[in-house]
């Protein structure tokens, strides 16, 4: 839990009452320390379960069922809306935002988290919400009475919540299984993290691999009318089947006692207290803070609301408090000398400041991948939709699904993580020792990343060049007919961005779990999805403003330039991103000695 500081009688008690805190809700019913499972002692879980234990596969289990109703959702959300009469521009919009909401409410799941359920009942509450979402989205899509504002509801409201809770705990809860006193155990706990994100590509094959081609297609008997609706009756289902999975292994868990105050409140308290004391500092910490969250609301208003007469001002003021935002926060986390002590408060001064120094790495790492990662994300299935699609042999002319290819990222993930965790990094930190760190890995994804982007500009420059054929695409709007370029394609990109994923995402998630103190970890991984929030949020201004040369039909604009921009923003953030992970691991250092 948190650090001794033998300082006062305060600061001593401080340790106390985190240690004494009592659990809340199922947690009071069984409170374990948090160095056991059950009565099984840590050297017979490291025996028996050397990598996973039982309890962690229903985690993996979880997070499996919940990436394969979001990327349903994700995959067919654009096509769905586009059929409903959004244009390509409004769709992509509009599922940026939701990818922003998503994460915008993980500082909030992190609070209930940290001092009101606990991890465990905050996955499963907030689960139960993600299993509703689901259930209102498949309603709005029922053939007869397709309702966009009934499907928005689902999808824009319940299903962020129940994402947010999710995620924001989810992966932490799973690495709080592990006992790290057992020198085995610490080693299988940084293996978690890349089968954690291995469950989380599985859920998405299958999303990918099938579900969203039936949504636009119908199949297993379903009618393609009822496609959309029976793809998120089963993402229902499966979160439905989530939930009970999680909460059938509720008396094995590890739990950590619930906070008696929030990180996050302890970090504000921090914070403003070093304000009110003159730190000019912390007054731009705060100001960045507000930026980054005004940049945010500006930019999901903007995305739902694109045609109203004030949207090109949200867009501005959304691109423009998102970066100053980012440079006010960098600045003042770069050292965290200012931060004052404030011996009334529950954590030690010296976990707000680790938590501090971290931000810079997490946020400049997260905006970087996701320049890249974004273009899959948004743009990589536009442009497949554009492309021969036809399924071989298949009848009636049926369609694969523009989103269907994203199952080359799921398969690049599922197949190469076995061979990167079990031969090739263990090969690489023998021979490199610490030169294979955090860094260097997430510089060999930002690699594989950047190959995937410059690979999709081609295709695309190169589609624009052959002949269009007379037959409309599914997942198109309306009218738009594909090219005479195999979709088969677009595997590569998105195959080589999966290879990207390996080395950056797990990557990160450990760096912050093992970097952050016991009492910050909640809010660590609470932060990193909002820092995906402001990525996404960015993405929406960038789309915007790139309007103009991506239009419904690709054929008459320029999504190269997308592709070539992001490139650009990728570059200049890794190199920010080395400079400040090289100040993280000297202040580190110097924090050591």
């Amino acid at each position: 839990m948190v650090q001794e500081v033998q300082v006062d009688a305060k600061r001593a008690q401080k340790t106390a009452v985190l240690a004494e805190a009592p659990n809340s809700g199922l947690e009071k019913k069984k409170v374990v320390s948090y160095g056991s499972i059950g009565a099984t002692t840590a050297s017979s879980v490291a025996a028996a379960v050397p990598i996973v234990p039982v309890v962690c596969l229903c985690i993996l289990g979880v997070e499996l069922c919940e990436r394969l109703a979001f990327y349903t959702f994700v995959g067919t959300q654009e096509f769905f809306l586009e059929q409903l009469g959004y244009t390509l521009s409004e769709a992509g919009g509009i599922n940026a935002a939701m990818g922003t909401l998503c994460m915008g409410w993980a500082l909030f799941a992190g609070w209930v988290a940290d001092v009101g359920l606990g991890r465990y009942l905050t996955i499963l509450v907030f689960g139960i919400l993600y299993a509703a979402g689901a259930i209102v989205a498949a309603m709005g899509a029922w053939p007869s009475r397709e309702s966009s504002r009934t499907y928005l509801v689902g999808v824009m409201v319940l299903l962020p919540l129940g994402t947010a809770g999710i995620k924001a705990n989810i992966s932490n809860f799973g690495a709080d299984q592990y006992d790290t006193s057992d020198p085995a155990q610490k080693a299988a706990q940084e293996k978690f993290f890349s089968w954690f994100y291995l469950a989380i590509n599985m859920g998405s094959a299958v999303a990918y691999g099938y579900l969203t081609t039936m949504g636009s297609n119908g199949g297993l008997g379903v009618p393609k009318m009822y496609g959309y609706f029976a793809v998120y009756s089963i993402a229902a289902l499966c979160m439905l089947l989530a939930v009970a999975l999680f909460r059938s292994a509720r008396l094995r868990y590890r739990v950590q006692p619930i906070l008696p105050r929030s990180s996050l409140g302890c970090v504000s308290a921090y914070v403003m207290a070093s304000a009110r004391k003159g730190s000019s500092v912390a007054s731009m910490f705060v100001v960045g803070v507000i930026l980054l969250a005004a940049g945010v609301v500006f930019s999901v208003i903007q995305a739902i609301l694109p045609h109203a007469s004030f949207a090109g001002y949200l867009t501005g003021s959304a691109f423009a408090c998102s970066a100053v935002g980012v440079a006010a926060v960098l600045y003042a986390c770069k050292d965290t000398t200012w931060v004052v002590d404030v011996p009334s408060e529950a954590l030690p001064a010296a976990d707000v400041k680790a938590f501090l120094r971290l931000l810079p790495v997490l946020f400049v790492a997260n905006l970087a991948f996701s320049s890249l990662y974004n273009s899959m994300q948004f743009w990589y299935q536009q442009q497949a939709c554009q492309m021969d699609l036809r399924i071989p042999f298949a009848a009636n002319g049926a369609q694969f699904s523009g989103s269907f290819f994203m199952i080359a990222d799921c398969l690049g993930i599922v197949l190469a993580t076995p061979i990167a965790v079990d031969w090739l990094n263990p090969v690489l930190e023998s021979r490199l020792g610490a030169g294979f760190g955090h860094g260097a890995k997430f510089g060999l994804g930002m690699a594989f990343a950047a190959l995937s982007v410059l690979g999709a500009a081609h295709l695309e420059m190169h589609r624009r060049m052959v002949p269009v054929f007379g037959v409309a695409s599914n997942c198109a709007p309306d009218g738009v007919k594909m090219s005479a370029l195999g979709a088969g394609w677009m595997t590569v990109p998105f195959f080589l961005m999966g290879l990207g994923e390996i080395y950056t995402q797990p990557v990160l998630m450990h760096f912050a779990y093992t970097n952050s103190p016991a009492s910050m970890r909640t809010l660590a991984a609470a932060t990193g999805l909002v820092f995906g929030a402001v990525s996404s949020a960015l993405f929406t201004v960038q789309e915007a403003i790139l309007a103009p040369y991506v239009p419904n039909d690709l054929n008459a604009g320029h999504l190269e330039y997308g592709y070539l921009s992001n490139l650009v923003l990728a570059g200049i953030l890794y190199v920010v991103y080395v400079h400040t992970l090289r100040n993280f691991e000297s202040a580190d250092l110097h924090e050591k000695q």
